[in-house]
């Protein structure tokens, strides 16, 4: 068996960072975390009352064609076999596999079909930006989705998947699988799951609606968190974080937010847990303009600059020179910030050697440890700036990310909510970046961000 865990974006997973050779989606796991660089009281938040459990809804129809968009997100989908679909007659093996991982979501089960109708011919995994447009498409708002691959002589032995997929269900929160099995031309078997841990769960989200329209973000968190905020994201410009009410005895998260222009719209729920900001859910919502194919998302402004790195590469190794280091990499990945600073109307950053340095052990820290996260046992951000001194800031900030390369992970990073507001936060002065390479030729990326009042000497 071989296991692939997307990591976003950034899987940000809008997409997030991509373990396993495959793509960055933001909406996986990189995460953004702009915070003041001194202790600082929570962020205080209006308790809304209690509110019908999001997740007991009407069944929304689920849509057949797979490259459409469904009419709403939501979490969990419920399993009600669609008599429009031939591929919604139940497989009894796969209903107990998906009881062994947790428990099936209908929309997570679709995607899995997905992915194992490609494998099965011979085509490959989708990579992680795909996947986690598919999801989105289907209606599905979690985030850091995981896949599991099988294959082998039909029929697989259930008893060891099922023994497999049982040990991985200790997890804090729900868990929601979808699995898919499917026959190859030569007698054999492929099995894909799509997992997920789901920390919050979602109420209807429509996936269109009118410019001006107001809407309500409505959610139930299922792990302890001391706030949530609902980032809002358009096309360009600066996320807006809108007012979001989080009710500890309940985990219910209300926000609301409005449509101000036409144009397609990332909403995300972060919220800050033991282990800092974390993306829960992610939904994309269109105002009056229809929904892409999903997959077809732009390119990020300043990510055209790795096609003349790439050509450099390629001159080099023809040449019997040696590829860029981490150094380039990092020189790289700070040109893109301020090619996109510029396209949006800030001003570059300066490149500070303190900021550089803790970017660059962090992304080292990550690759070792082969997870993307802000605190890896050493601390948060804002505790290692403070630990090592040398820079007089008054706010800091931290973007983590996991990709295939360099352009993938600024893509994932731009277009996820909470990683934009740092990337394009007016009255941040400096930046760091560290890049760590691992050996399958993907990256781990740090960005750190500091408002600085004054730099002491080198």
């Amino acid at each position: 068996m071989t296991s692939q865990r997307l990591l976003a974006v950034a899987v940000a997973a809008s997409a997030a960072a991509a373990s396993g050779g495959c793509g960055a989606s933001a909406s996986a796991s990189a995460t953004s975390a702009p915070m003041p660089a001194s202790p600082a009281s929570s962020a205080s938040t209006t308790e809304a009352p209690a509110s019908p459990n999001p997740t007991a809804l009407d069944a929304a129809p689920i849509l057949v064609d797979s490259s459409a968009w469904s009419t709403v997100t939501r979490s969990p989908w419920p399993v009600e076999p669609d008599p429009r679909d031939p591929r919604d007659a139940r497989d009894p093996r796969e209903a107990s596999l998906a009881a062994a991982c947790g428990g099936t979501d209908a929309a997570l089960a679709r995607v899995a079909r997905d992915v194992v109708e490609l494998r099965a011919r011979g085509l490959g995994t989708p990579d992680a930006e795909s996947l986690v447009a598919k999801l989105r498409a289907s209606g599905e708002p979690y985030v850091r989705p995981r896949v599991i691959v099988a294959s082998g002589h039909a029929p697989i032995d259930d008893t060891k998947l099922r023994s497999e997929l049982a040990h991985r269900t200790d997890a804090r929160a729900p868990v929601r699988c979808g699995v898919a099995i499917a026959a190859t031309p030569h007698g054999g078997e492929v099995l894909v799951v799509l997992r997920v841990e789901a920390l919050a769960d979602l109420a209807a989200l429509p996936t269109r609606a009118r410019t001006g329209e107001w809407l309500s973000f409505d959610a139930r968190v299922h792990v302890p968190a001391r706030s949530a905020k609902l980032v809002v994201l358009g096309a360009r410009g600066v996320p807006k974080t809108m007012p979001t009410s989080l009710d500890p005895a309940t985990g219910i998260s209300r926000a609301r937010f409005v449509l101000d222009q036409p144009g397609a719209f990332t909403v995300q729920l972060v919220a800050d847990l033991a282990e800092g900001p974390r993306p829960l859910l992610e939904a994309r919502v269109f105002a009056d303009v229809t929904p892409p194919r999903p997959g077809d998302e732009p390119p990020a402004p300043g990510e055209e600059l790795a096609t003349s790195a790439d050509a450099r590469d390629a001159h080099d190794a023809r040449d019997g020179h040696d590829p860029r280091d981490a150094r380039d990499d990092a020189a790289l990945l700070a040109r893109m910030v301020a090619a996109l600073r510029t396209a949006e109307g800030f001003p570059a950053l300066t490149r500070d050697e303190k900021l550089d340095a803790l970017a660059h052990a962090h992304a080292e820290r990550m690759r070792e440890q082969k997870a993307v996260a802000h605190d890896l046992g050493d601390g948060d951000f804002r505790e290692r700036f403070e630990a090592e001194g040398g820079l007089d800031a008054r706010a800091v900030g931290e973007n983590v990310a996991h990709a295939p390369t360099i352009a993938l992970a600024h893509r994932a990073l731009h277009a996820s909510p909470s990683h934009r507001i740092n990337l394009l936060r007016g009255d941040y002065t400096h930046l760091g970046v560290g890049v760590a390479r691992a050996a399958d030729g993907s990256v781990y990326v740090c960005e750190t961000f500091a408002v600085v009042a004054r730099s002491a000497p080198h």
